[in-house]
């Protein structure tokens, strides 16, 4: 344990900067404030129905916001062991007392903290669009708590397995921008499932994001049903299969 909070500590040293900082915190609160009020003006002021609570789109979207934001904080997994496998670090790291599994840890331990800060930060900038909607209990809470942690695990484990395979930087930006715009996109983050064209309902619920985010805004609303465990099973082993993989990658990989 003492070894992977030496590495978690060394990777948040590493990878937090000013610039990733503001971008986490600027990026949502523009997105929550102009597109959220814009597109509210463009339904006419509706509400979205999250099970039988109507919230207004701003605090849809914020809710929303919180699952997208610790997915994009996920990338860091990623970037972390390519730089390390380019500059060496890796072999050093396993030169030292660090076995490769502590070295998973490790790093989905860094996603789990980024993820959960990232969240606290978005709730703090979207707290003016959710204040009057949101209704979140202590056993509600925890729904929250668990969509974040599984969460991060599996995005941590996705850029964790596209690192290992990937030889330039440059393949590596566009295949994880690429699979996390479809992630984004494909999903209930923005907008909701309901009503949607049959094949891309379908393929919104092929979409991890979709159940992470689903879950959050079930316990930010207090709207939790037995959908709402359902996806969490569902998301609980996806995301455990993705881990195992992540680390099979890792144990395979050449110094």
């Amino acid at each position: 344990m003492n070894a992977v909070a030496i590495l978690l500590y060394r990777n948040l040293v590493a990878s937090i900067s000013k610039v990733f900082l503001i971008w986490q915190i600027v990026f949502p609160i523009v997105y929550i404030f102009v597109a959220g009020y814009s597109y509210s003006a463009l339904l006419g002021g509706q509400g979205v129905t999250i099970g039988s609570a109507s919230v207004p789109y701003p605090a849809y979207l914020a809710a929303g916001m919180i699952g997208f934001n610790m997915m994009n904080s996920s990338t860091v997994a990623g970037s972390i062991i390519w730089n390390d496998k380019k500059n060496g670090m890796f072999k050093q790291i396993l030169v030292m007392p660090f076995a490769r599994m502590e070295y998973v840890l490790g790093n989905i331990m860094t996603i789990m903290l980024m993820g959960l800060a990232s969240a606290g930060l978005i709730l703090l900038a979207g707290f003016p669009a959710l204040v009057d909607s949101a209704q979140p209990t202590i056993l509600s809470s925890i729904y929250v708590l668990y969509a974040l942690i599984v969460g991060a695990i599996f995005f941590g484990s996705v850029a964790i397995i596209i690192s290992t395979r990937l030889k330039s930087s440059e393949s590596f930006n566009v295949i994880v921008n690429s699979v996390f715009l479809f992630f984004s996109f494909v999903s209930s983050a923005f907008y909701p499932s309901r009503g949607v064209p049959a094949g891309l309902g379908v393929a919104f619920y092929a979409n991890p994001l979709t159940y992470i985010v689903d879950i959050t805004r079930a316990g930010i609303f207090d709207q939790v049903t037995s959908f709402t465990n359902f996806e969490a099973v569902v998301i609980a082993v996806i995301a455990t299969c993705t881990f195992l993989l992540a680390t099979l990658s890792i144990l395979r990989m050449k110094i």
